[in-house]
């Protein structure tokens, strides 16, 4: 009988959790409806991480002034994807916008065939097929509670995001292994916090909105962010891609639970579609994919 390598199952378990926190912190987004909330949530993330690392003698401004370019480049690839993201959550749907922003690994892999590091394929091909299907399923529904129109343009925010997860998660794993995840999540969302910062001036917030954001970064977030880099050094791209599809899953539920304008058969189909295509192409890596 074969033992379970209880080892090698931890940094899944940690990413699951890591995965699960971000779910529920895009629900809350969806949610709160709030569409400059990049600023304060990035800030809300921040202050934990940096005071626990503070607190337990990590020094992370030491870090930030013996890497700074490492973290401007994650501060502003962080940035991006947090101002993307909300803006396509606040357009919607939001079950396919978490889907298509979780389509990095499939960009990931469409980087691979052009620089001739992995070979086209029917598997490639299917899971262009299924991105598209998901789009056009969205954006011709009639009836719906976001108009065509509106959903592509969602859609294309959510892809836009999931361009600079892509090129996150490459920086991410090649830092991680070198880096303190405490300390790293820390920095990585007080730089998004000040890249961002310029957007609090585009809308305004009631005190109970704001403190809202914060708690939503702080609680959710945070955590979220520091296991994930502590996860990614001993987990294959693959495997995180597939159990990065938890985030969708959690989302979306809890988003259909709060709000069922948000969910319609074709919405659904629509998610299932992008899924389906991530799985698809961590189940098929055939070990010619670039190190991420």
């Amino acid at each position: 009988m074969p033992q379970l390598d209880v080892g090698a199952a931890v940094p899944v378990v940690v990413l699951l959790a890591g995965t699960s926190l971000w779910g529920l912190f895009s629900a809350g987004l969806a949610v709160l409806d709030s569409g400059g909330a990049g600023p304060l949530v990035a800030l809300g993330g921040a202050i934990p991480l940096l005071v626990i690392a503070t607190l337990g003698g990590r020094r992370p401004w030491r870090e930030l002034r013996s890497h700074p370019r490492i973290y401007v480049q994650l501060g502003l690839l962080e940035a991006a994807n947090l101002s993307l993201y909300i803006a396509a959550l606040a357009i919607g749907p939001v079950p396919v916008v978490v889907a298509l922003h979780l389509a990095s690994p499939i960009m990931l892999l469409s980087l691979a065939v052009l620089t001739r590091k992995r070979k086209m394929s029917a598997v490639i091909v299917a899971e262009v097929l299924l991105l598209a299907a998901a789009i056009a399923l969205v954006s011709a529904r009639s009836g719906a509670h976001v108009g065509a129109g509106m959903a592509l343009i969602g859609c294309g925010l959510a892809l836009a995001s999931a361009a600079t997860v892509t090129t996150l998660i490459t920086l991410v794993a090649r830092e991680s292994r070198h880096r303190d995840p405490t300390v790293s999540a820390g920095l990585q969302l007080t730089a998004a916090a000040a890249f961002t910062a310029p957007l609090l001036t585009t809308t305004t917030r009631d005190c109970e909105h704001m403190l809202a954001e914060l708690a939503l970064g702080a609680g959710l977030l945070a955590p979220g962010l520091a296991l994930y880099w502590r996860a990614m050094p001993r987990l294959s791209a693959p495997i995180a891609g597939a159990v990065g599809v938890n985030e969708a899953i959690v989302a979306s539920g809890v988003v259909a639970a709060l709000d069922r304008s948000q969910i319609s058969l074709a919405t659904a189909l629509s998610g299932l579609l992008v899924a389906a295509a991530i799985v698809l192409d961590a189940r098929c890596f055939d070990g010619n994919r670039p190190a991420e």
